[in-house]
Protein backbone atom coordinates (compact mmCIF):
# COMPACT_ATOMS: atom_id res chain seq x y z
CA UNK A 1 0.00 0.00 0.00
CA UNK A 2 1.46 3.22 -0.90
CA UNK A 3 1.31 6.00 1.86
CA UNK A 4 -0.69 9.40 0.45
CA UNK A 5 -1.34 12.54 2.00
CA UNK A 6 -5.21 13.23 2.95
CA UNK A 7 -6.56 15.51 0.55
CA UNK A 8 -8.24 17.72 3.09
CA UNK A 9 -4.29 18.28 4.73
CA UNK A 10 -3.18 21.73 4.51
CA UNK A 11 0.15 23.05 3.45
CA UNK A 12 1.97 24.64 6.32
CA UNK A 13 5.53 25.32 5.43
CA UNK A 14 8.18 24.27 3.12
CA UNK A 15 12.10 24.42 4.21
CA UNK A 16 14.89 25.82 2.34
CA UNK A 17 16.65 22.85 -0.15
CA UNK A 18 19.43 20.76 1.81
CA UNK A 19 22.78 19.52 1.23
CA UNK A 20 25.29 17.94 2.87
CA UNK A 21 26.60 21.40 3.77
CA UNK A 22 23.43 22.82 5.54
CA UNK A 23 21.14 19.45 6.21
CA UNK A 24 20.00 20.29 9.70
CA UNK A 25 21.58 17.35 12.42
CA UNK A 26 17.85 16.66 13.55
CA UNK A 27 17.19 15.66 10.44
CA UNK A 28 19.85 12.82 10.30
CA UNK A 29 19.25 11.56 14.33
CA UNK A 30 15.94 10.05 15.57
CA UNK A 31 12.91 12.63 15.16
CA UNK A 32 9.31 12.13 13.98
CA UNK A 33 6.88 14.57 13.02
CA UNK A 34 3.95 15.62 15.05
CA UNK A 35 0.68 14.53 15.75
CA UNK A 36 -1.29 15.98 12.60
CA UNK A 37 1.82 16.08 10.64
CA UNK A 38 2.50 14.57 7.59
CA UNK A 39 6.31 15.45 5.88
CA UNK A 40 7.13 15.05 2.10
CA UNK A 41 10.60 14.58 1.25
CA UNK A 42 11.52 15.82 -2.38
CA UNK A 43 14.56 15.02 -3.76
CA UNK A 44 15.97 17.07 -6.68
CA UNK A 45 19.90 15.59 -6.99
CA UNK A 46 21.19 12.67 -5.73
CA UNK A 47 19.48 10.49 -3.29
CA UNK A 48 18.36 10.35 0.40
CA UNK A 49 17.61 7.13 2.19
CA UNK A 50 14.69 7.14 5.16
CA UNK A 51 15.29 4.88 8.13
CA UNK A 52 11.26 4.61 10.00
CA UNK A 53 11.47 3.50 13.46
CA UNK A 54 8.92 1.56 15.58
CA UNK A 55 9.31 4.09 18.40
CA UNK A 56 11.33 6.74 19.73
CA UNK A 57 13.80 3.98 21.25
CA UNK A 58 13.88 1.64 18.45
CA UNK A 59 17.91 1.06 17.25
CA UNK A 60 16.79 -1.32 14.57
CA UNK A 61 14.60 0.37 11.40
CA UNK A 62 11.25 -1.48 10.42
CA UNK A 63 11.36 0.77 6.89
CA UNK A 64 14.35 1.21 4.42
CA UNK A 65 13.81 3.50 1.68
CA UNK A 66 15.63 4.85 -0.90
CA UNK A 67 14.42 7.93 -2.60
CA UNK A 68 16.52 8.87 -6.10
CA UNK A 69 16.29 12.09 -8.00
CA UNK A 70 12.98 13.25 -9.24
CA UNK A 71 11.06 11.53 -6.22
CA UNK A 72 9.55 12.01 -3.01
CA UNK A 73 8.77 10.08 0.37
CA UNK A 74 6.14 10.66 2.76
CA UNK A 75 6.23 10.16 6.45
CA UNK A 76 3.51 9.86 8.84
CA UNK A 77 2.65 11.55 11.80
CA UNK A 78 4.39 10.58 14.90
CA UNK A 79 6.71 8.16 12.87
CA UNK A 80 10.31 7.91 13.91
CA UNK A 81 12.47 8.12 11.61
CA UNK A 82 16.05 9.67 10.26
CA UNK A 83 17.12 10.07 6.98
CA UNK A 84 20.83 9.90 5.34
CA UNK A 85 22.44 11.55 2.24
CA UNK A 86 23.51 8.74 -0.04
CA UNK A 87 25.61 11.33 -2.54
CA UNK A 88 27.24 14.02 -2.41
CA UNK A 89 25.42 16.13 -4.32
CA UNK A 90 22.35 15.32 -3.16
CA UNK A 91 19.77 18.26 -2.81
CA UNK A 92 16.04 17.76 -1.64
CA UNK A 93 13.25 19.76 0.66
CA UNK A 94 10.95 18.65 2.89
CA UNK A 95 7.25 19.70 2.59
CA UNK A 96 4.97 19.54 5.60
CA UNK A 97 0.83 18.90 5.24
CA UNK A 98 -1.42 18.92 8.81
CA UNK A 99 -4.48 18.57 9.50
CA UNK A 100 -6.98 21.70 9.45
CA UNK A 101 -7.67 21.40 12.71
CA UNK A 102 -4.39 20.92 14.32
CA UNK A 103 -2.74 23.85 16.10
CA UNK A 104 0.88 24.13 15.79
CA UNK A 105 3.33 25.93 18.19
CA UNK A 106 6.46 26.47 18.19
CA UNK A 107 8.79 28.06 15.60
CA UNK A 108 10.24 26.85 12.40
CA UNK A 109 10.95 23.28 12.51
CA UNK A 110 10.01 23.12 15.95
CA UNK A 111 6.38 23.37 14.68
CA UNK A 112 6.12 20.62 12.71
CA UNK A 113 8.74 18.42 13.98
CA UNK A 114 9.71 16.29 17.36
CA UNK A 115 13.24 14.96 18.39
CA UNK A 116 11.97 14.60 22.01
CA UNK A 117 11.99 11.18 22.94
CA UNK A 118 9.59 11.79 25.89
Amino acid sequence: MKLTIPANYVHTRATQFFDKSNVPAALLSHHNTKAGVYGRLSVMRGAVKYFGFADAEATTPDLELVIEAGCFGISPPQKWHRIELLTDDTYFNIDFFAEPEVQLSGKGFGQVVNTHKD
